[in-house]
């Protein structure tokens, strides 16, 4: 199935000032060798041909227009347009494209292109004349180049004359001059002009600095910073100290050259170079870009590198494989993961599937089960990223096991098991993000529709096969009245299954609420109240707090039968006038239900607890709580009077029926009364039951969800496709603004123009014979019912 948020329309500007369509096809991110760049191609959906070829380069000016089109100038002055299908394609294009140039996604243009682009490019407009290269002239040289860093035309004039006249290799020479005669003024000037070079931002002139013959004197120029009492001996150290190590040999000389620059540049970038203030991040954009590429390039070797896929996985999953060797190919897997990074996500899942087909999640799961703590922490840092962008492929693998496996060996279990078996506190915080990227059902409703695992489906094998697994060391310390094992370690354990279980509440709905309320999770959890670590208990309090926050009845029907607000109640007595955490977040949690009119939680206060917490005068919480319940009980006695009224005088607002905001259908419905005669689980000693006498809900849900209809487009007659055999004239000239020479504002698009291309797969498509549209105006979208 084609990703549509791929699906891309591309616009040339043209001498007749008008946008032509050059195509339709779909858009990819690929690192050409040929360009030596990481570039945009879009092929045509009809017979795979390149309709466009653009390299993405660090200081072109790219703007987003509306929230489906970017707009840019191709270095020959013509002005290019992709106008996306879905808003989604859109946004991950311009977010690449920020991370690129270093800039945030959410600015709309990525460069300054407010000045007249003659004057930035035009060579003749700002020429800079640099000193001769010379000892003596060190320091004109530097006052040169620092003062260009202020304006970007004085910038781009100077990076283009240091190319031009070759300067960075007269710099080294004048460095080995000065390394050769000791002169230490002189190499700490070297040092401070290099350092200004990479402010620059100039890919081309980073790319004369890395090159094979001169990356070692460049590194050897850092070296000599003025800060710093005695030079750092950085080639040394990676000369001699820091030796590279193929654990499984490349054949391709040219990965290996690509793999021994790129930790030049890394550890240029991350040891030598000081930590960029404010106002320079931006400034280094070129050298991310430069290490963004480079990692493109060897995932896309490795790639096609089937023997080295091979070779690696077959030696993770030989057993007669040594512990140290196991060790190094687990270093080896997490580094390719992480340089997979560089990559797109449509890229990054095909190169995941590749491995897969050689192994890679039987590799993973070993890896998992190995004794060795810094090999499962390894096999952590591989699966974070997976989770959390592409967890399909980790999500299909679980639910194949489902027949195969028994449940302690299923991988999920397994990573649960890492967790609640507390072997590994250090990964503790991972292993965490772990599992709710796994059991976050947003990762799954948030990836394309060929590679995502149904949300229902995983969630009924989650509970049914592991949700025991997660809740085990809950529910074997709750049994009592305290908890039974009330030491830090354990308390931490705790605090995180709880912030597990937050999320379930939050996103899973219906098969967490039938959880909590058949098993009788949220009275374990109050349990946790008594423990002498607060934070713990303030995290009990929390997840209760999240369950009353979503006002729904049966939640509320079943705390009430249960009587779970009594632990609290409890602690909060015992905490007495203490102004604490633990004081702050029950009031608040009363001044909640107040305030939202919980009803069915506000007689079940009053009725059991009003007073004992009459007694708490320093706040006026329980006062109005008490109000409020008197004139809400003072109001529903008055209601039949004012019924009976408006029926006398033909009131339709007296009697108006209205709904609850968060209603069932029938079978949940069913369900849950079934569930509620036939619960009969003890809860904790300390808790008081409550008979049928006690339990009143004020008003039952049973009418069905209300449902709005779509809005209603404000144009009476929708307008023909442009992906349909309908022709339609030329687009009025301005319907973009041309970025060129002698533009000085940012294209934009006509009031009439919203859009450039309108898509045959909207749902709104609904034309009518007899009406035409006069213009293809892009529509809102509406859904197909």
């Amino acid at each position: 199935m084609t990703d549509v948020r791929r699906r891309v329309k591309v616009y040339s500007f043209n001498e007749n000032l008008q946008w032509e369509d050059m195509g339709t096809g779909h858009i990819s991110m690929n690192f050409i060798e040929r360009l030596q760049s990481l570039t945009l191609i879009v092929r045509s959906e009809e017979d795979g041909s390149v309709l466009l070829e653009s390299k993405i380069l660090p200081d072109r000016a790219y703007q987003k227009q509306e929230e489906t089109l970017i707009v840019w100038t191709e270095d020959d002055s013509c002005d290019l347009a992709l106008s996306f299908q879905e808003k989604a394609g859109c946004d991950d294009l311009w977010a690449t494209i920020c991370e690129i140039q270093g800039r945030n996604p959410s600015v709309l243009v990525t460069q300054d292109i407010g000045e007249d682009l003659s004057d930035r490019f035009d060579e003749s407009s700002v020429s800079v004349e640099l000193p001769p290269c010379e000892l003596s002239k060190l320091n004109d040289i530097f006052e040169l180049v620092t003062s260009a860093i202020p304006s970007t035309v004085q910038r781009e004039s100077l990076a283009l004359a240091i190319e031009k006249e070759g300067y960075i290799a007269k710099l080294l020479d004048l460095f080995h001059v000065c390394e050769d005669l000791e002169n230490t003024e002189g190499l700490h000037y070297i040092y401070k002009i290099f350092r200004t070079i990479f402010l620059l931002n100039k890919p081309s002139l980073l790319g004369m600095m890395f090159a094979d013959d001169t990356i070692m004197d460049v590194i050897g120029c850092l070296e000599y910073d003025p800060a710093k009492p005695h030079p750092i001996r950085h080639r040394e150290y990676l000369k001699k100290i820091s030796q590279h190590r193929e654990v499984i040999p490349f054949n391709n000389p040219q990965l290996l050259a690509k793999i021994h620059q790129t930790y030049k540049v890394q550890y240029i970038q991350e040891v030598i170079l000081p930590t960029p203030s404010l106002f320079e991040e931006n400034m280094m954009s070129a050298l991310n870009s430069f290490l963004l590429f480079n990692r493109a390039e060897i995932v896309n070797c490795l790639q096609e590198d089937r023997r080295f896929q091979r070779e690696l996985f077959s030696q993770l999953a030989d057993e007669s494989t040594t512990a140290e060797r196991y060790r190094e190919l687990a270093h080896l897997l997490r580094e390719v993961c992480t340089f997979s990074l560089a990559i797109e996500l449509d890229d990054r899942t095909k190169f995941y599937q590749k491995l897969c087909s050689f192994g890679f999640m039987s590799a993973v799961e070993g890896m998992l089960t190995s004794e060795d703590s810094d090999v499962v922490a390894t096999v952590v840092d591989i699966l974070i990223p997976i989770a959390e962008s592409i967890s399909s492929i980790v999500r299909d693998h679980i639910l194949s096991q489902t027949e195969t496996h028994d449940e302690d060996s299923q991988f999920l279990n397994v990573v649960i098991g890492l967790l609640v078996d507390g072997q590994y506190t250090e990964i503790d915080v991972q292993l965490v993000g772990l599992v709710r990227s796994l059991i976050d059902p947003e990762n799954i409703m948030t990836e394309t529709a060929s590679q995502t695992v149904e949300k229902s489906l995983f969630l009924n094998y989650f509970y049914k096969h592991s949700m025991h697994r997660l809740m085990a060391p809950l529910m074997a310390q709750t049994s009592g009245d305290k908890v039974s094992k009330d030491t830090a370690q354990n308390t931490g354990l705790l605090s995180n299954i709880l912030d597990l279980l937050s999320l379930c509440v939050e996103r899973h709905t219906y098969h967490i609420r039938h959880y909590i309320i058949d098993k009788n999770i949220l009275a374990r959890v109050l349990v946790l109240m008594t423990s002498s670590h607060k934070y713990l208990a303030l995290a009990a309090l929390r997840f209760c707090r999240r369950i009353v926050s979503l006002k729904d009845e049966y939640y509320n029907r079943y705390i009430v039968r249960n009587n779970l607000f009594a632990p609290i109640i409890k602690a909060f007595m015992a905490n007495g006038q203490r102004y604490n955490l633990l004081n702050s977040a029950i009031i608040e949690l009363f001044e909640y239900i107040n305030t939202e009119k919980v009803k069915t939680l506000m007689e079940y206060v009053i009725e059991n607890f009003m007073p004992t917490l009459e007694q708490v005068v320093y706040v006026d919480t329980f006062k109005k709580f008490k109000l409020r319940y008197e004139q809400d009980l003072e109001r529903k006695e008055n209601k039949p009077e004012a019924a009976v009224q408006g029926i006398l005088y033909g009131s339709i607002e007296a009697g108006r029926f209205r709904r609850e905001p968060r209603q069932l259908d029938e079978d949940e419905e069913a369900w849950f009364d079934e569930e509620e005669e036939s619960s009969t689980k003890p809860a904790p000693s300390y808790l008081i039951r409550m008979g049928p006498e006690n339990f009143a809900p004020e008003e039952a849900v049973t009418s069905s969800p209300t449902i709005e209809k779509p809005p209603v487009a404000s144009s009476p007659t929708p307008s023909p496709s442009p992906f349909t055999t309908v022709s339609y004239s030329p687009r009025p000239a301005g319907a973009l603004s041309r970025i060129s020479a002698n533009d000085t504002k940012p294209p934009t698009i006509s009031a009439a123009l919203q859009s450039l291309a309108d898509y045959d797969e909207d749902s709104d498509e609904e034309n009518t014979a007899e009406e035409v549209s006069p213009s293809p105006v892009k529509r809102q979208k509406f859904d197909s019912t």
